[in-house]
């Protein structure tokens, strides 16, 4: 389902990537982080002519499937939840080490009280 969801958001952007500017024709938008407005020039509206061949292509192959819709999938070696379980480059430190070096602000660190 994951995966479904995620080609689509791909075909979708893809689709509309490259969608022609209106001359002339602007829209306001304000940016919350520099706190500045700015015009950007407004595309045509979004057509969706890629969705019904899609939809009767998923169809035609549903039915076409004699499994259930329920049985059990593996998970492709190349979904990127098997790539990597952090998206940190290396391995997470466990719970336990990450507890024991929080230090609380109203705690001082050992060194700092010996000095």
């Amino acid at each position: 389902m994951f995966t479904g969801r995620c080609l689509l958001a791909v075909l979708d952007h893809n689709f509309h990537l490259f969608r022609k500017k209106i001359d002339g024709k602007f829209k306001k938008l304000y940016s919350k982080w520099s706190g500045n407005w700015r015009a950007e020039t407004v595309k045509e509206d979004n057509s969706y002519s890629y969705w019904p061949p899609l939809i009767a292509e998923i169809l035609c192959k549903r039915a076409e499937d004699l499994e259930t819709a329920t049985r059990h999938v593996t998970v492709s070696p190349t979904n990127p939840q098997n790539l990597a379980p952090t998206i940190a480059m290396r391995e997470s430190p466990t719970t336990e080490d990450l507890v024991a070096a929080r230090l609380s602000r109203f705690k001082q660190q050992t060194s700092q009280k010996s000095e």
